[in-house]
């Protein structure tokens, strides 16, 4: 079965409380399970950074209601692409918060990954980490 993966950043409401990152993980989750759509969440205090993969119908749908939700702005797609496999069958929604600096945040997060991901997926991972790291640097 052929599926989609996206990656998507984008800027979070600011004060963004811990409770409300923990509800977006809990209600995720739930939703994801639904709709066949696994993946991971990171985020660095300012962004966050979104790998989903899932039916093409699911991620479409996901998408459309990310971009309409206010907790965050700058919604920007930086990869879609089709995929046989998913780098995340056992995560409906796993969030990974880091810490703003790169190289912890580098670290953390292939600390975390599971052996399934794929090659493309943990270099566009630490590519798109990079790039949220130094936004918030310049911020």
């Amino acid at each position: 079965m052929q599926l989609t993966s996206v990656t998507y950043t984008s800027l979070a409401r600011a004060n963004l409380p811990q409770a409300e990152l923990e509800t977006i993980q809990e209600l995720s989750r739930a939703q994801n399970r639904a709709a066949d759509i696994t993946g991971l969440l990171v985020f660095n205090g300012t962004h966050f950074l979104q790998v989903v993969e899932g039916p093409e119908r699911a991620i479409q749908g996901l998408i459309d209601r990310l971009r309409q939700d206010p907790r965050h702005s700058g919604f920007e797609i930086r990869d879609q692409r089709k995929v046989v496999s998913r780098s995340f069958p056992d995560w409906q929604m796993e969030l990974i918060q880091v810490a703003p600096s790169l190289f912890e945040a580098r670290e953390a997060i292939v600390d975390c990954l599971p052996d399934t991901v794929s090659d493309v997926i943990h270099m566009r991972l630490l590519r798109m980490t990079e790039l949220i790291s130094t936004i918030s640097f310049q911020n």
